[in-house]
């Protein structure tokens, strides 16, 4: 899994986290009304029978209109968190799709330059074989110079 699908997945559960945990609050939060709501319906009771019916139904109206509005806002969160995602993933696409191209152009870039590196060395080997391996035989030897210095760190 690359880093881009790992962020772009890890955008996603948070997303669906917190569009949980925001339905979760919104209905704990009507609940908590329902509960104080009660309360008051149950206080309320005691001195007015006849209320009690009419307020019973509000607050049950009030409850229904909660939920109905807490549900509404987790449909809403989780839209949005569905529109974030998407949203992401189309950018990642679009920016391995980027990444994808660039590197492509680099190798047929460096094939070209190793090409053409292969052609101009042939040449020059046709012209004066022995300056060709003379150079061949240097750069060889500086390179194990390079190796036998770092090595020795």
């Amino acid at each position: 899994m690359t880093d881009t699908d790992r962020n772009i997945a890890e955008a996603t559960e948070a997303a669906r986290k917190a569009a949980d945990r925001a339905a979760s609050a919104t209905g704990d939060a009507a609940e908590d009304i329902a509960d104080a709501v009660s309360g008051a319906t149950r206080d309320t009771a005691d001195t007015a029978a006849d209320a009690k019916e009419q307020v019973a139904s509000a607050v049950n109206d009030a409850i229904d209109s909660a939920r109905a509005t807490a549900s509404d806002a987790a449909e809403t969160i989780a839209a949005k968190a569905k529109d974030a995602a998407d949203t992401v993933t189309a950018q990642a696409k679009d920016a391995a799709d980027t990444v994808t191209a660039q590197a492509k152009e680099a190798y047929a870039n460096a094939k070209d330059a190793a090409d053409d590196g292969v052609s101009y060395v042939q040449a020059r080997y046709r012209e004066n074989p022995v300056l060709v391996i003379g150079v061949a035989i240097g750069a060889l030897i500086a390179v194990g110079v390079i190796v036998r210095s770092i090595f020795r760190r």
